[in-house]
């Protein structure tokens, strides 16, 4: 799957990623989720920039003023308390479920299955976006 460049925005470090000094990157605890349903659609890694919107509990100013400046690349907001973070401050987004949510989503085929609607939606977005430059 060809997309442009997605940044990934997660809420902040779980305590556990914390003491293990793992970041999204690393694609360790709710990272191997999604990486794992990366690889099954055959989106690359490389495509993706990962940042978290938190720290402490409180916004981080500087992410959020990233999230705002930036054109023509999408952003995915992960989970509902940094969608409605987004939604607050008027930057658009996708949404994909959170990676580490609990339920039937978590079973490996359902959640490939809906980021690979996201990322579809987000291709098939950049597609269009193509087909209507002058």
């Amino acid at each position: 799957m060809t997309v442009n460049k997605i940044i990934f925005v997660g809420e902040e470090p779980s305590k556990k990623a914390l003491e293990m000094g793992v970041t999204w990157e690393d694609g360790r605890l709710a990272a191997k989720q999604l990486f794992d349903a990366f690889e099954r659609i055959g989106f690359d890694v490389e495509n993706a920039e990962f940042i978290n919107l938190f720290d402490q509990g409180k916004v981080r100013p500087d992410v959020l003023y990233k999230l705002q400046t930036l054109t023509r690349t999408d952003i995915v907001g992960m989970g509902q308390k940094v969608q409605l973070e987004l939604i607050k401050n008027k930057i658009k987004h996708w949404k994909l479920i959170h990676p580490a949510a609990r339920g039937a989503i978590r079973k490996k085929e359902i959640y490939t299955a809906h980021v690979y609607d996201v990322m579809n939606r987000i291709k098939a977005n950049s597609d269009n976006l193509e087909k209507n430059k002058v």
